[in-house]
């Protein structure tokens, strides 16, 4: 077998392991490129603000809703929400002070009146599967980890890294054999018409992927950093480039904090990263609060809307000691190395936020393309296998014929 056969059997068999897939992730991913527009439109009861007046500020909030829900706490409070917008906020069990033990909810996500804190509704966020409430955040966890947990969330990663590499083979494939090449080549990027359907598929399959090769190539690469990020992407990356510590690896090098420490609340948190942000010349303003208190931090969170957090090389984060409100971290604009503006640009890469709007669109179309190209790549392969088992059994009856006696 020679180099080109023993590409094209590569490329057929990791296509038809990747297909289902990657089919999967195609379609799901068109759809949560606009997971900010479809959900409140699938739930207006809990997206849509009922009280007027000015909002609370995110610790009245936090009061507030730990009044209506003793038994939790407010872990994510994005406070920035358009005009008529409740708050989305996600919850955890509150730790019982009698036994340091956190209890069991069968929520994570509350949903906020910015102007009275009032409780709109509950839901646990990736819960199965289409019920309205359930149906885009289930979609958002069944892409990245088949609703399989960490163990899907690994496959997909894997997934993802089959595809880039098999992105090379099949840009090999369509390179022609004779010369001159690029005149040759030209054939590979045109639809014919008319042709015959099993052409028109080939086409469409070759075509499709040479026009967006490059876009695909980066939804691959981006994919594997989002999904495989310390095991595979933070190695290699930083076998080329410099790369900060992980604020997971910064918060284990730090003693524990004091469980009976005195903390910040998120107003003073909020404030103190503002005033940061204002040092380093940025443009963004606080939009959420992340109570990390097991690590002894309170992290803040720059973006427009709570869907809308990928905008150019990604949010900017500080975080903050929650007892002292000393700043331990920054990622943002003129922080860290150029390493980490490559780690924090994977997301708006692959949601398609680095460009608003239309990166989102153009996400949308590489996520149904991304689904054209695998279920093409199975027809054409079912097709051929098709033809070759005729040709076997027309084989076969020319020698039964061949072999029949003469009388």
């Amino acid at each position: 077998m020679n180099a080109r056969g023993a590409l094209v059997r590569l490329h057929r068999w990791a296509g038809l392991a990747m297909a289902a897939f990657l089919t999967l992730a195609g379609i799901t991913g068109a759809v949560i490129a606009f997971q900010g527009e479809l959900d409140p439109w699938l739930n207006p009861s809990l997206y849509r603000a009922r009280g007027n007046g000015p909002a609370l500020s995110p610790d009245a909030l936090a009061a507030r809703f730990a009044q209506q829900h003793p038994e939790t706490t407010l872990s994510y409070l994005p406070f920035r929400v358009p005009p008529g917008m409740s708050v989305p906020a996600f919850v955890r069990p509150a730790v019982d002070p009698a036994t340091g033990r956190a209890g069991t909810l069968d929520f994570d996500q509350a949903f906020l009146d910015p102007a009275t804190g009032t409780v709109l509704g509950t839901r646990q966020w990736g819960a199965c599967c289409f019920a309205p409430e359930r149906l885009v955040p289930f979609l958002y966890r069944f892409h990245y980890t088949l609703a399989a947990g960490e163990t899907g969330e690994v496959f997909m990663g894997i997934v993802a890294i089959l595809w880039a590499l098999d992105a090379f083979v099949g840009l090999t494939l369509t390179f022609p054999r004779g010369r001159p090449f690029l005149q040759k080549w030209r054939t590979s990027w045109i639809i014919k018409r008319p042709a015959a359907a099993q052409r028109r598929v080939l086409d469409l399959h070759r075509a499709g992927a040479l026009w967006l090769w490059l876009l695909l190539l980066l939804m691959a690469i981006s994919g594997v950093a989002l999904a495989l990020p310390d095991p595979v992407f933070r190695p290699l990356l930083g076998a080329v480039a410099p790369l900060t510590p992980t604020p997971f690896e910064q918060a284990a090098a730090r003693p524990p904090p004091a469980p009976a420490r005195v903390r910040i609340g998120f107003d003073r948190a909020i404030a103190l990263a503002a005033a940061e942000a204002d040092r380093r010349g940025w443009a963004a303003r606080p939009g959420a609060v992340f109570d990390a208190a097991g690590a002894g931090a309170v992290i803040v969170y720059f973006f427009e809307t709570p869907f809308d957090r990928g905008r150019g090389l990604g949010t900017p984060v500080v975080y903050l000691d929650d007892s002292t409100g000393e700043v331990l971290r920054v990622d943002g604009p003129g922080a860290g190395t150029p390493g980490d503006d490559v780690l924090r640009l994977q997301f708006p890469l692959h949601s398609g936020q680095v460009a608003g709007l239309p990166g989102r669109i153009v996400v949308a179309l590489l996520g149904a393309t991304t689904a054209m190209l695998s279920v093409t790549g199975v027809l054409i392969w079912w097709s051929k296998r098709r033809a070759r088992l005729r040709a076997t059994v027309a084989r076969k009856a020319h020698l039964r014929g061949s072999c029949q006696p003469t009388t």
